[in-house]
């Protein structure tokens, strides 16, 4: 009887982190490619989940994109850089760039730290994408 117990509690103990593995390995990067194809002409969505608020953002082919962020229209230049990150730079302002991840039936964007060391930071959620811009923001 020891002998059963003592499997079924190593079987336990193995297949619990072969689980968690298989749940955070099911999280893909995306190329430059796969991001420019997802967002280009079109409307995303986002909500900063830590911040509470949504955010909405049409890019545009030409690499321009206009945006609404906490009830105020905004635009700038948008572009995938050498690293696969999209990166935005809004009129007089600062710029950023995120690595964009699909996540199971998510895409989630991530700012990527300096030091390696540490974490990358989730900064945004992709609530929907439409094509075009069906607002005319």
């Amino acid at each position: 009887m020891k002998d059963i117990q003592r499997s079924a509690i190593l079987n336990i103990s193995f297949a619990v982190p072969i689980s968690l593995f298989a749940t955070v390995s099911s999280a893909k990067d995306l190329n430059g490619e796969e991001v420019k194809a997802l967002i280009s002409d079109k409307t995303v969505e986002s909500k900063y989940p830590r911040k509470g608020f949504s955010i909405t953002t049409y890019y545009a082919l030409d690499g321009t994109f206009r945006q609404i962020k906490r009830g105020e229209f905004r635009k700038g230049s948008w572009c995938i850089d050498s690293n696969r990150q999209l990166c935005s730079t809004a009129e007089g302002g600062s710029g950023s760039c995120r690595l964009i991840a699909k996540e199971g039936d998510s895409w989630k964007a991530y700012k990527i730290p300096v030091n390696v060391m540490k974490p990358r930071k989730h900064e945004r959620t992709i609530l929907k994408i439409v094509d075009g811009t069906p607002n005319n923001l």
